[in-house]
């Protein structure tokens, strides 16, 4: 198991800073690199790199073929991203130092959970290193298998896609559907709260990605599709199922 003293996180948006002030308690050194500089020459004595970039899977692809060419042999690469894992590792040609660090924040707390993603070739000492950095930094971390959506994303998604299909058939309002999930299950936000604060794009990706590998239940539907389509994505465009000033 390699020791992690540096963390090197590709992004310059407030995810990012969450994920920075979180691995800074484990008592690493953490440093944010602007995707858009000059931040190659930051990673030749870099222990772990985080691409935590919400970009497509071609460019995060790019991006982290050229974070392994400038690190060195024993350094980790991560990207946050909820899917791909395997076929992304396969892009920086070290799959065996390749693994997911999905973060989430608990809306109502400072809670984290790290769900821990290997691909078909991640090692167990890269596992291992990556599980003692976030439990270190004290997140709760759960560790997968490679999969669409992995679980948090894809339960969260499967049920905004239901909610989503009552609300259509005019059964309940949105309001109604979210109080009623928050008063009985203890949910922090209803599925439609977290469905614009994880932006109504993503989960329609999510879905669309379940659907191709594990079945047409998962096919997101036609109001979601059209929200995407009118850009009504959630609170990073001011409008989705809420309005937000």
């Amino acid at each position: 198991m390699e020791k992690i003293s540096k963390v090197a996180i590709l992004d310059s948006e407030e995810g990012g800073k969450k994920i920075h002030d979180l691995l800074s308690q484990a008592g690493v050194e953490v440093v944010m690199l602007n995707p858009k500089g000059n931040y190659v020459k930051e990673l030749t004595n870099t222990d772990l790199v985080l691409d935590a970039l919400s970009q497509n899977m071609e460019s995060r692809k790019e991006t982290l073929r050229k974070c392994a060419e400038k690190t060195p042999a024993t350094a980790v690469l991560a990207t946050t991203a909820s899917s791909g894992i395997t076929e992304m590792a396969a892009a920086t040609k070290r799959p065996q130092k390749f693994i997911g660090l999905n973060f989430t924040f608990n809306p109502s707390g400072d809670k984290c959970l790290v769900q821990i993603t290997k691909g078909l070739e991640t090692s167990e000492g890269t596992i291992q290193s990556c599980r003692s950095l976030v439990e270190k930094a004290g997140a709760t971390a759960v560790e997968l298998e490679d999969s669409p959506g992995l679980i948090l994303d894809r339960v969260i998604a499967a049920v905004v896609n239901e909610a989503a299909t009552i609300y259509a058939s005019k059964t309940a309002s949105v309001e109604d559907i979210d109080n009623m999930t928050k008063l009985c299950l203890n949910w922090p936000m209803g599925p439609f709260e977290f469905a614009d604060t994880l932006g109504i794009d993503n989960v329609v990706a999510t879905l669309e990605a379940l659907s191709q590998q594990s079945g047409q239940q998962y096919l997101p539907c036609r109001l979601l599709r059209q929200m995407v389509a009118s850009g009504r994505l959630g609170k990073k465009t001011g409008k989705g199922f809420y309005r937000y000033s």
